[in-house]
């Protein structure tokens, strides 16, 4: 089942995708629903981000490709970073050139929307606990990840976590082909299967020392040749099996 937030009439609204139309989401994404009545085409819809966090979670470091590409030690357990609420971008959003960075770079990921709230769950129960998959594009400031030896600041900026297009709760991540093209040229070409811990290692470790709750979201890494320097103009999409394209366009710089 495919699940989107749209706007619809001026507020944001859950729908279920069925075929080519959206249907009204009757009920609560984060517990029981049903489908209602029609609202529009999935091609008259303007979609939003599938999520609505009250924290995202990213892990980095977590495929092997990546890891000796960068020649970087074997992680002995997920290495995790913060992004805000205020990180979350909306699929299609042209993403402002922020002002601060001449090193923009986008990684293609797979991503985790909770619907329940997990606290010391188990690696065989986690993924019970995941509402559904989305891609993800973790975009980050290099050159400011380098002046500040912090993440926080180069990571955590205002619309540096693109997610979309659409939710798919029927879905096996740990074996999904996963891309990423820049301007139509592909820079990232791996698999699920690759990932160091999966998404399921990855939440149950998570809820080991902080509850997640509905809605939040789990970045589970990215493949090898991440952080792949953008320039202004450009046009990233992630592309991940069984789910879709998230496109992001990205934009002049501003002084966000």
């Amino acid at each position: 089942m495919k699940l989107a937030r749209i706007q619809f009439k001026g507020a944001p609204t859950w729908g279920i995708i069925n075929g080519p139309d959206v249907h009204k989401l009757e009920g609560s994404p984060y517990g029981n629903f049903k489908a209602g009545a029609r609202l529009c085409t999935l091609k008259e819809a303007t979609l939003l981000a599938p999520a609505e966090p009250s924290i995202i979670l990213c892990c980095g470091l977590n495929y092997m490709g990546e890891i000796r590409h960068m020649k970087a030690e074997i992680p002995q357990r997920p290495s995790l970073f913060f992004k805000p609420p205020v990180a979350v971008l909306d699929p299609g959003a042209e993403l402002p050139y922020p002002v601060l960075t001449e090193r923009l770079s986008h990684e293609g990921e797979l991503c985790c929307v909770m619907k329940r709230v997990a606290r010391n769950v188990s690696e065989e129960k986690a993924l019970d606990f995941v509402l559904g998959y989305t891609c993800g594009n973790d975009i980050g400031m290099m050159d400011i990840l380098q002046l500040d030896g912090a993440i926080t600041r180069a990571k955590g900026f205002d619309l540096s976590a693109a997610l979309g297009p659409w939710l798919e709760t029927d879905l096996d991540p740990t074996n999904l082909a996963i891309k990423m093209t820049v301007n139509g040229e592909v820079i990232q070409d791996s698999n699920t299967s690759e990932m160091l811990f999966s998404a399921a290692h990855i939440i149950s470790y998570i809820s080991g020392f902080m509850t997640l709750r509905p809605g939040d979201v789990v970045f589970t890494g990215t493949p090898e040749n991440g952080h792949h320097i953008v320039d202004a103009g450009a046009v990233t999409e992630v592309i991940i099996e069984g789910i879709g394209v998230l496109r992001t366009p990205v934009g002049p710089k501003t002084n966000r």
